[in-house]
Order: C-alpha cells, then sequence, then structure tokens
C-alpha cells in the first residue's frame, strides 16, 4: 500500500512561508526536480496536455487515521500563462456528487468542436488522478469512494464531502484560487437525509464529520492564502429563502455552524443567508458562534439581495440560490465564473483630483463643488472601465465542465460560456469621502471659516501643526453612518452618479458591471492617498466598509446603511461592519440576537461582527507568542492576530478602542 504519512519537505515550506519571493523560487526548483519536461510543455503544449501532465504527475500523500484523503502538491501548480485566471467564485459541485464524472462527458456524436472534444479529455484526466489516489490507497476503505467518481453517484454524506474534497484540491492544483464552496446545507442535504433514514447520521455525527471537514481544508492554509494570511476565500454558505418564500434549512445548516464553533479556526468561514422568516433559534446559534471570537458567521439578507439580482437581470429562479464570492460579493452560484473583485475604485482619489487640479477661485457653492467632483469620479470611473475591456481570461476546460452554460453552449467561461459574465468591482473610501464633504460644506460655505484654496494647502502639507483641526474635523457631529437625511442623500447622490458612469460597460463576453461599498483595499489604497478633509493624514487608512470610527450606535449605523438607496448596479457587497466586545455579546446574547432579527427587517444588505478587546489585542501585540490564537475579522475573511501586518494591527485595535469608548 502507497500511503506517505510525513509531509513532503515541498509542503513543509508551505508552513515557512516568511518571504513570498524566496518561498516561489524554492517552489519552482522543487517543481523542475521532480518534472524538469513541464517547463517546455507549459511554454508550448495545450491546455489539456498540461492539465493531464498535472493529473499524472502531482504526488498524491495519504495519511493514515484521517477520515478524508487531500492534498496539494504546491511544487507542482499548474502555471497559468495565457490569460487571467478564474479565482473567488464557487462551482456546481452538485455535478460530482450526484453523477459519475463520466455521465458529464458529451457522447461521441456531442463533439461539435475543440471545446467538447478538451471538456472530455479534462473528465478524463479528473478519472485519471481519482484512479491513481485508488490504487495508491490499496484495501483502505476510502479506496472506493475514488473508484466510485467514475460513473457512480455519492453513496453517503461522507463520501459526498470527500467528493467536494477532491474537486477542490484540483481547482487548487489547477491554480484557481480563493474557492469558496457555495451552498453546501442545500447541496448535500439529499444524501444527508439518505443516510439519515437508513439511521447512520444525525446532527451530531454530521457535525463531527464537518469539524474534520474544516481541519483538513485549513491545513493548507498558508499556501491558500493569497493578499495576507487568512485570505484564502473558503467561504460555506447556509441557509436560504426559497422561489416561494419560505426560509429553507436543515441539520446540515446547524452543522457547520456549530463545526466552525467547535474548531476555532480562522478559515474556512461559513455566511448565513437570513430573512424575516429565519427562526430565532439559527440566529441564536450564529450569535453563539460570533461570541466565541471566530469571525462567522457573517451575515447577508436574502430580503435585500435577492430583489435587487432580480432587478439586476438575474432570473427569478437563480436569484435564489445565490452565492457569494471569497467575501461577500454575490454572484449566481454554479452558473458565474467570474471574479467579483477585478478592480478598486477609490472615492477619495477623485476629490483630490479636485483639489490638484481644478482652478478652485471658480466654484462658488456646494453644489457647483459637487458637479466637478462628479467629473472626476467619472474619469476615474472610466479608467477602471477601459482596465476591464482589456482583460481577457486563460481558456479553461475544467472550470467550463463545473459551470452552468458551457456545456449546453459547447463554449469556455473564457468565450462567454456561463450563464452570467457579469464583472464586478470593489470601492472604497466612500465614509471618508462623504465626511469630507459635509465638513467642506460647513467650513467653506456655511461657516466660510475656509477656502478651497485654503484646505488643498492643508491636505498637500498633511495638516503639518494643525492637530487640533484634524480632532475637529473627525468631531463633526455631522458624519457618515448617521440617520441623518443629509448624509444618506449626500451618499446616494455619490451612488447614483456611479450607477450612471458605469452603465454603459458591456465586457468582451456580454456582461456588465456591478460595484458595492465595499472592498478589502481601505489600507492599500490609502497608502497613496495625499490627506482628506475629513481629518485623515495622508496614508492613513480609510474607514472599513459601511462602518464609522465615531462609536455610532449599532442600530443607527443599521438604520442607515439601510436607508440607502442601493439601486441599480450597486449590489457587488455593501456590508455593514462593526466590532462589539466579547463581554457585551456574551452578556446580552438574547438582546444581540433581538438586534440581529431586528436588523434583517429594517433591511442591511449584509453584516459581520468582529468580537474584540482592546486590552487582550495591545497584549498580543506587545507579545505574540503568548496570544497565538486570537482571530480576527480582516475584510471579508478572518485570521490570526499575530500574523497580521503592523499596519492591519493598527486598524484593528483602532477600532476596538472606539467601540469600547461607545459601550463603556
Amino acid at each position: 500500500m502507497n500511503i506517505e504519512c510525513s509531509v513532503k519537505e515541498s509542503e513543509k515550506l508551505i508552513f515557512d512561508k516568511k518571504n513570498a519571493a524566496d518561498f516561489q523560487k524554492r517552489i519552482n526548483d522543487e517543481r523542475g526536480r521532480i518534472f524538469p519536461e513541464y517547463d517546455a510543455l507549459n511554454r508550448e503544449g495545450s491546455y489539456v496536455e498540461r492539465f493531464k501532465a498535472v493529473m499524472a504527475k502531482c504526488e498524491i500523500h495519504i495519511r493514515e487515521n484521517e477520515r478524508f484523503v487531500y492534498f496539494i502538491d504546491s511544487a507542482f501548480v499548474f502555471d497559468n500563462n495565457r490569460g487571467v485566471g478564474f479565482d473567488n467564485l464557487s462551482v456546481d459541485y452538485r455535478k460530482i456528487i450526484y453523477n459519475g464524472l463520466r455521465d458529464l462527458k458529451y457522447k461521441d456524436n456531442g463533439q461539435k468542436n475543440q471545446f467538447c472534444t478538451d471538456y472530455n479529455e479534462v473528465i478524463d484526466g479528473l478519472v485519471m488522478l481519482a484512479q491513481r489516489i485508488a490504487d495508491a490507497l490499496g484495501e483502505d476503505r476510502r479506496a472506493a469512494w475514488f473508484r466510485d467518481i467514475a460513473d457512480k453517484a455519492a453513496g453517503s454524506f461522507e463520501e459526498a464531502l470527500q467528493r467536494v474534497l477532491f474537486l477542490n484540491q484540483v481547482l487548487w492544483q489547477m491554480n484557481h484560487p480563493l474557492m469558496g464552496f457555495g451552498l453546501l446545507d442545500t447541496i448535500l442535504d439529499t444524501v444527508y437525509t439518505n443516510d439519515k433514514q437508513k439511521g447512520v447520521i444525525d446532527r451530531e455525527r454530521a457535525t463531527e464529520i464537518i469539524l474534520d471537514f474544516y481541519k483538513i481544508l485549513h491545513r493548507y492554509f498558508w499556501f491558500k492564502s493569497h493578499a495576507l494570511l487568512g485570505d484564502t476565500g473558503q467561504l460555506v454558505i447556509v441557509g436560504r429563502t426559497s422561489p416561494e418564500g419560505e426560509y429553507i434549512y436543515n441539520d446540515l445548516t446547524f452543522a457547520f455552524i456549530d463545526g466552525i464553533r467547535m474548531a476555532q479556526l480562522p478559515d474556512p468561514k461559513v455566511m448565513l443567508r437570513v430573512s424575516s422568516k429565519t427562526p430565532r433559534e439559527l440566529i441564536e446559534c450564529a450569535v453563539n458562534c460570533i461570541a466565541t471570537g471566530v469571525g462567522c458567521p457573517l451575515f447577508a439578507n436574502d430580503d435585500v439581495i435577492i430583489q435587487k439580482l432580480i432587478a439586476n437581470g438575474i432570473e427569478r429562479e437563480d436569484a435564489f440560490y445565490y452565492a457569494t464570492s471569497a467575501c461577500w460579493e454575490p454572484l449566481i452560484a454554479w452558473k458565474c465564473p467570474i471574479s467579483n473583485n477585478l478592480t478598486v475604485l477609490n472615492y477619495m482619489k477623485s476629490l483630490e483630483n479636485l483639489f490638484l487640479r481644478d482652478p478652485l477661485e471658480r466654484i462658488k457653492d456646494f453644489e457647483n463643488l459637487m458637479q466637478r467632483y462628479f467629473f472626476y469620479l467619472e474619469r476615474n470611473v472610466n479608467a477602471a472601465k477601459n482596465s476591464l475591456y482589456q482583460r481577457r481570461f486563460a481558456y479553461d476546460p475544467l472550470v467550463s465542465v463545473f459551470i452552468g452554460g458551457c456545456r449546453e453552449k459547447r463554449k469556455d467561461v473564457s468565450q462567454g460560456g456561463a450563464v452570467y459574465n457579469d464583472y464586478g468591482m470593489t470601492t472604497v473610501a466612500m465614509s471618508n469621502v462623504v465626511n469630507a464633504l459635509i465638513n467642506i460644506k460647513k467650513y467653506v460655505f456655511d461657516e466660510r471659516i475656509f477656502t478651497l484654496t485654503d484646505i488643498r494647502r492643508m491636505i498637500i502639507n498633511d495638516f503639518e501643526g494643525q492637530d487640533g483641526l484634524i480632532k475637529t474635523l473627525k468631531d463633526n457631529p455631522r458624519h457618515y453612518g448617521m440617520d441623518d437625511d443629509f448624509v444618506i442623500s449626500l451618499t446616494d447622490r455619490i451612488i447614483d452618479k456611479t450607477c450612471d458612469f458605469t452603465s454603459d460597460f458591456v465586457n468582451y463576453m456580454g456582461g456588465k458591471l456591478k460595484f458595492g461599498l465595499s472592498s478589502p483595499a481601505y489600507i492599500d489604497s490609502a497608502k497613496n492617498t495625499l490627506a482628506s478633509f475629513d481629518g485623515r493624514r495622508k496614508g492613513e487608512a480609510f474607514h472599513v466598509h459601511i462602518s464609522t470610527t465615531d462609536g455610532e450606535a449599532y442600530t443607527e449605523l443599521v438604520n442607515f446603511a439601510s436607508a440607502l438607496d442601493l439601486q441599480r448596479n450597486s449590489y457587488n457587497g455593501n456590508v455593514v461592519d462593526f466590532i462589539t466586545s466579547p463581554a457585551f455579546i456574551t452578556d446580552y446574547t438574547e438582546k444581540f440576537t433581538d438586534f440581529v432579527e431586528g436588523a434583517v427587517r429594517k433591511g442591511f444588505f449584509e453584516m459581520q461582527v468582529g468580537v474584540l478587546s482592546s486590552d487582550m489585542l495591545i497584549k498580543a501585540r506587545e507579545d505574540p507568542d503568548a496570544f497565538p490564537n486570537i482571530i480576527v475579522r480582516v475584510w471579508g475573511f478572518s485570521t490570526y492576530f499575530k500574523d497580521l501586518p503592523d499596519n492591519y494591527k493598527d486598524v484593528v485595535i483602532k477600532r476596538a478602542l472606539a467601540n469600547e469608548r461607545k459601550t463603556a
């Protein structure tokens, strides 16, 4: 029996990854050692030739005494060098659970073009890898799972999860990062129910199995991390609303939440789709999980999101099965292969450009200022659109097998084969821009304390020697996040103009462009942005998603977010993000559950909660080894606090302190 219990050298490198460039060089050296002819094949070979080479040559690792088989040969990851790769999506795992892989192939008379041939060849490659794993397992009971992948549906809940893991590892092996799992409680309900009727499983047993599923996915935490450690995109979505308007949940909905609570791992993460009909016991289950500080589940509001999807051209039946990208950006599970965060729009850059380029003496009133701001906003949006027009995706029959539309159209995902091909753009600094504009209106046009030229000088000089003014600007009682008519209308105007400027976009596959008010770029985009008249210094991080640093009451922030007119194509992730203390959520669990239920009815789009103690975080920053397991929510993922760069630690601590001042 060919079983390798030790971790090979290249996998050890994963957990030692401190310097990305050095890590990649070592991996490339390892790849060249094990398969030197792959470099030539990668330059000249077809997709199918390269795919089959990876399936045939990747090293199989099997660990005894584990429930599942899962491995990634980090020295042999596919080099996607012929266009933009597909990531940040959820493929159709149902196809590998409820079919044998060969059932998915075109019959001989159905192969109409090269894509059809390649599609079948990819399935043959998957079958080949499954057989290699079965051969390596020998007499192990798990061998039957892999032998059956070719021609049989999964026979049990446990086997179905193994198939999810098999396809997931292949996607990572083929260089498709940030891959989510979609609506797993829905996808797996049939096999779970069959097992339950046989008396071989119940909710407690399912939770045990899911706990192992989470642990094995977490094993490649370092390798899978994208921009920051923990940014893996491994999102499980549970709960949903049916097309008939009923809220759908089952034992697995609870089991997936309880499993991550018990695992206490920052990755994978869970999203709970909720509605006004979600039972209180499920909200309580989610709150109890959040209270542990694990950083999830995030809430997505079906009452709001589904209607916005339908209004933007998504078929009604499909809208009820939405999933999200790696963080929170809605897409149609199984039918959309395109990443939702292809570029970032920095709202503050448009205001900065106004001050640096416009003849400010010609601006006579606030309305005139807004028109000039929109002029520069349109230019920045156009620059983003122009970069997206040039985007071309790499030919990818593997993804095409598991995305709806491609088989029927006999067309690859890169050629528009999917049912939906919309692009997604995220945005940053809406909060900072709104606050800056409020301050400009107050101090320039209403009270006439400063001129626009004065402000230009201040932001260029980074408010040098004006600490008192910075505090005054930050402490303006009217600010973003308030349930205030002017603040809401000002935010809505900017959203409306962004809709205007993006509505004419059509990509090369016929897809449109959507945007949202949440983005992971609130630190990186701020690095090269001058100081701003909300009291922000040069390079200081922007506010996070739909949030404030002003100690706003939770209910007021939810009221504000729910009142925003997220019209037309502004549905690409709009997350209310706030921090609470561990004591608050544990001491007032019933009240916090009341708050979540009320917030759903009020109509937020999405909401996430970080449970943090500033005292603990400050100690952990000073002595990381003493606090190795503190988990924090970063943008749409969670990670260990000790693994964050210092600038992210600063933001998290600052937000925790602001929350504690509010609740003190």
